[in-house]
């Protein structure tokens, strides 16, 4: 029996927890079916019977349960997988072809790529078509040849942007358990596949350690996937080099790359590459090079390595991001500065894969999208700056590498939890990924402390002074607990991460029944071998946690922008006594104080009229901290508009005062609003209107 992507990953889950894994937390997990994990976990049970090691074990009341001796035996053997006891998921396979055709240093046949791939002749030839269309977007043609077999035509430049997405799908760190299948892939291409493996495996440390020396030279941090994918890049590029495969970068190109530091790094790698491979580099190769390391996923970033003019223009791209992001989600970063030190060095990278077309696959992306939404929805209303930098559009997987780095620090606007332990976050996605892990956790557990984020490689180089480690990856916890996490956690995560947490901290919680009742009864019609341990397991089985915050209701804006919130005046002296009049309704029923309405006001008078989100309308609001008490949302109509700037501009008919609680619950009704007043005719609609109820038909359409 093989095992495929998703029942590997399935079994890594199972080996990690401590007890029994509840069905509906592997649905919410992976996104899958309650039927399809039953036929995983049988196909699990079929490699592990194949292997002589113990069944997955179901008690229906429970979950899924893996013995204590096949979890000790598995993520070894896992490592050891051979190819041939893996079995690629479709999306894998037709990645493997498109990198085997443009890799290859003999003709490959329909046979050939059978073998590789393990599959049938009717499934490779389906895969071929399907992966001769998947190439037009690159502008690349999949032909046969009698003589050469199969073979991708079209420009060099485009064949290598092919390779560095396709190799996103099948080397990540979701591999750690399949390793083994994974690098002879690349390491074998005819003759003696097991020596040639092993001279290839060789040359892929010595690239890993010519790319650690790279990092020095540029002060960075690369992310630990970043590095092995780079390493398999350069690896593949320097084989088509050798075949007289070359790329040509544009004049223009070549004059800015030039003068980048990233350049004077390009050329010590290509000569280490140069000798490691025995070729000659060309100059456009090495400035090749440069663009790779341009656009590469840092974790840390000590000083830019971008010429002049790109460091000018992104600080820019960054702070009209923030500040565009501020007015559509009304809220106000407290820590600014920071926050756009370090979102410039996710966005640094991301600039140039944008501007040099290095798709980045980002497997998150339907997640965030998902989870959360509104937070995606903003950052793509505001990546249009990136965008005109770039001169290129921005695919939804760059947008939602950004909205992660946002959606971290919405999450600090609300209140700091208290600090009791002290936990590690191990994440290998990079920046943006590990600080939305990083807040999601201070949300969930109010008496831990985060001390921070890093990589892998940080983690095994360096002791850190924490309690425990959350991991998106299994790693040796240094005699500290260690908590394997998803970077986005489900709500059966969340509940099944307090539990085991709140057991190991010794947190008193509340049990359906006497643990030391159930084993005075086992000590009378058995023996205990390991007391112990027995304890714990019943502990976490019985465990019952309080009822688990999940996420806040989001009211929509009907629920906010009630009649009696509404008000009509013909005109006001000026904007200040605009934002007052508009404010009535919220502090009269207690929403807000009187020193929100002031910090409105001293927030536009700091920053100019950036409330005015569209012509003839602004969305005044302030912190949180600055007077609310709860939710809340009213709306002034002035028939003759106010200016909302010293110059005399901005003109303003419609006020709406927004009080948010935190920075994401008003988020679903904020979307509604905008999304209403996105129309210019519904404005000029909502001016003209005489009384409430035709404002209120307009927030009854929109609040679907």
């Amino acid at each position: 029996m093989a095992l495929d992507q998703r029942s590997s990953a399935i079994l890594s889950h199972l080996v990690q927890a401590d007890s029994y894994v509840p069905v509906k937390e592997l649905v919410d997990k992976f996104n899958i079916s309650r039927r399809t994990i039953y036929y995983d976990v049988e196909k699990i049970n079929g490699w592990l019977k194949d292997n002589k090691l113990p069944l997955v074990s179901h008690v229906r009341t429970a979950g899924f349960y893996l013995d204590k001796s096949a979890a000790e035996a598995i993520p070894e053997m896992l490592g050891k997988l051979k190819a041939w006891q893996y079995e690629y998921t479709t999306k894998e396979r037709r990645a493997w072809l498109a990198i085997y055709v443009m890799a290859r240093e003999a003709p490959l046949f329909l046979e050939n790529l059978m073998g590789k791939t393990r599959v049938s002749r009717n499934t490779t030839i389906e895969d071929l078509k399907c992966l001769k269309d998947e190439l037009t977007r690159f502008q690349l043609q999949l032909d046969f040849d009698r003589r050469d077999g199969y073979i991708v035509r079209g420009e060099e430049e485009e064949k290598r942007k092919a390779i560095v997405f396709y190799l996103q799908h099948v080397i990540s760190d979701k591999h750690w358990q399949v390793s083994g299948p994974v690098i002879p892939v690349f390491l074998s291409n005819g003759g003696d596949e097991n020596a040639q493996g092993v001279w290839e495996f060789e040359k892929l440390m010595a690239i890993e350690k010519i790319l650690a020396e790279s990092e020095k030279e540029l002060n960075i941090q690369f992310t630990d996937e970043f590095v092995q994918s780079l390493a398999f890049r350069l690896m593949l590029f320097a084989r088509r080099l050798s075949r007289g495969k070359r790329v040509t970068i544009d004049p223009v190109e070549k004059e800015v790359l030039n003068e980048s530091t990233a350049y004077q790094v390009a050329q010590r790698i290509a000569g280490k590459l140069a000798i490691l491979f025995d070729i000659n580099f060309p100059k456009d190769e090495t400035l090749y090079i440069t663009k790779h390391l341009l656009s590469s996923r840092i974790q840390f970033s000590e000083h830019s390595s971008i010429d002049m003019d790109d460091a000018h223009r992104l600080d820019e791209v960054v702070s009209k991001m923030v500040t565009d992001f501020q007015r559509y989600a009304c809220v106000v970063f407290q820590d600014r500065v920071e926050m756009e030190k370090i979102l410039l060095m996710h966005v640094k990278p991301a600039f140039y894969r944008v501007k040099y077309g290095l798709e980045v696959e980002n497997n998150a992306t339907e997640m965030i999208q998902r989870k959360y939404n509104d937070i995606f929805l903003i950052t793509r209303k505001v990546i249009h700056h990136l965008e005109e930098a770039a001169g290129k559009e921005v695919n939804d997987n760059e947008t939602a590498l950004i909205a992660a780095h946002f959606g971290g620090w919405m999450r600090k606007t609300g209140a700091k939890p208290a600090i009791r332990k002290r936990a590690l976050v191990v994440c290998t996605k990079g920046v943006g990924t590990s600080r939305l892990l990083q807040q999601q956790l201070e949300g969930l557990f109010s008496t831990i402390d985060i001390i921070g984020s890093v990589s892998l490689r940080e983690y095994e180089q360096f002791d850190y002074d924490a309690d425990f480690i959350f991991s998106t990856i299994p790693l040796d916890g240094k005699d500290k607990p260690v908590y394997v996490v998803s970077p986005i956690l489900t709500d059966a995560e969340k509940e099944n991460l307090l539990k085991q947490v709140n057991i190991s901290m010794g947190t008193t919680t509340e049990q359906r029944t006497s643990v030391e009742a159930l084993i005075s009864i086992m000590k009378k019609h058995g023996r205990i071998n390991d007391l112990e341990s027995l304890k714990k397991e019943l502990k976490q089985y019985l465990y019952q946690p309080a009822p688990m915050v999940m996420a806040a209701h989001k009211p929509s804006l009907c629920d906010l922008l009630q009649p009696q919130k509404i008000q009509f005046i013909d005109e006001v002296a000026d904007w200040q006594e605009a934002i007052r009049i508009a404010a009535q309704p919220l502090l009269k029923e207690g929403s807000v104080t009187e020193k929100y309405i002031h910090a409105m006001i001293e927030s536009i008078q700091k920053m100019g009229p950036y409330v005015v989100i569209a012509p003839k309308v602004a969305i005044p609001h302030a912190r949180p901290e600055d007077g609310v008490n709860k939710l809340g949302m009213s709306l002034l109509k002035l028939s003759h508009g106010i200016p909302f700037s010293k110059a005399g501009t901005h003109d303003v008919n419609l006020v709406v005062v927004l009080a948010a609680i935190d920075g994401e619950a008003h988020l679903k009704a904020l979307s509604q609003l905008s999304k209403m007043l996105s129309c210019s005719e519904n404005i000029e609609q909502l001016i003209k209107a005489e009384t409430p109820q035709v404002m209120l038909d307009f927030v009854n359409a929109y609040s679907v």
